[in-house]
């Protein structure tokens, strides 16, 4: 049988392609790349050190004593531990014995971080699901108040909050825990994230669950929440920033009360009395708690 493959194919076929050679011009093309990432990653690295400079300071002057801490101050050896390992845990260790609710103050934090995030997910996703899916009279003008109050700073209602509060009685004893906390269930924005997110969900797949006999609520646990977890970790994870971090809310529900303090609140325990002893390394250890 006669081979009626072109010569042509066959000779490109069986040769190699040659690449082609580098050029000076190439070269220095090349070299000036690598040049501009090496730049780039060491611009980086400076940063990333700057940024973690304060951390590291924090917690290697929590493994010194008072005296070790006054002494290196204003040289090289401050940012090192101290030269005796017996030193490193003392100051967690006065700090855990000087301040009996230090621990309890840990464990608030986490409790309401959890049962906030918890309220959170399921409210502001159920809030932001109604105003995608379903129609209902005021749709637009809740819609239209939730945007405009993203522009509202929640520090101005405060004092409003506490007052309303107040007049419920959930500002006294075990039931200021309730009041502080429903105050961060629901946020316009988180709502709105949820709202955005969900109007790019296919209809067709909740149509679907609707013939298979699924209603509302059932669709949207079993459809609609799978389908968006992106935006439910970046919700809790915000969430948990702005509860663990919160200050000003939680010391006016928690004045006097140190069992129920989270840890942000009681930190300022620990500053007064540090300042009145000068123990700067107790305060350096607590302050490693908050991260």
């Amino acid at each position: 049988m006669e081979n009626t493959i072109p010569n042509e194919l066959n000779e490109s076929a069986v040769k190699p392609s040659r690449k082609k050679d580098r050029t000076p011009r190439d070269n220095a093309v090349l070299a000036g790349k690598i040049a501009g990432k090496t730049c780039f990653y060491l611009f980086l690295a400076a940063l990333c050190v700057l940024f973690l400079f304060p951390v590291v300071w924090m917690i290697v002057n929590s493994m010194k004593t008072k005296e070790e801490i006054d002494s290196a101050m204003n040289t090289f050896w401050t940012f090192l531990p101290s030269a005796h390992p017996s030193h490193w845990f003392q100051a967690y260790g006065k700090m855990f014995t000087a301040y009996t609710y230090f621990g309890r103050s840990i464990f608030n934090s986490f409790l309401y971080c959890g049962i906030t995030i918890l309220a959170m997910l399921v409210l502001n996703s159920l809030a932001g699901y109604a105003l995608t899916r379903i129609v209902f009279p005021g749709h637009k003008v809740i819609t239209t108040i939730i945007l405009l109050l993203l522009i509202v700073p929640v520090e101005t209602s405060v004092v409003s909050t506490y007052v309303l509060l107040s007049g419920l009685g959930l500002t006294r004893g075990e039931t200021s825990i309730l009041g502080y906390l429903i105050t961060g269930f629901v946020s316009p924005m988180y709502i709105f994230m949820f709202r955005s997110y969900f109007m790019g969900i296919p209809k067709e797949l909740e149509e679907a669950a609707n013939i298979d006999g699924c209603g509302k609520l059932r669709t949207f646990f079993l459809v609609i929440v799978p389908c968006c977890k992106p935006v439910f970790a970046t919700v809790a994870i915000f969430t948990f920033m702005g509860q663990w971090n919160e200050y000003v809310f939680a010391q006016l529900m928690f004045a006097g009360r140190q069992d129920l303090m989270p840890l942000q609140v009681f930190l300022q325990l620990v500053q007064k009395g540090t300042d009145a002893t000068g123990d700067m390394s107790v305060t350096m250890a607590a302050s490693v708690f908050l991260g």
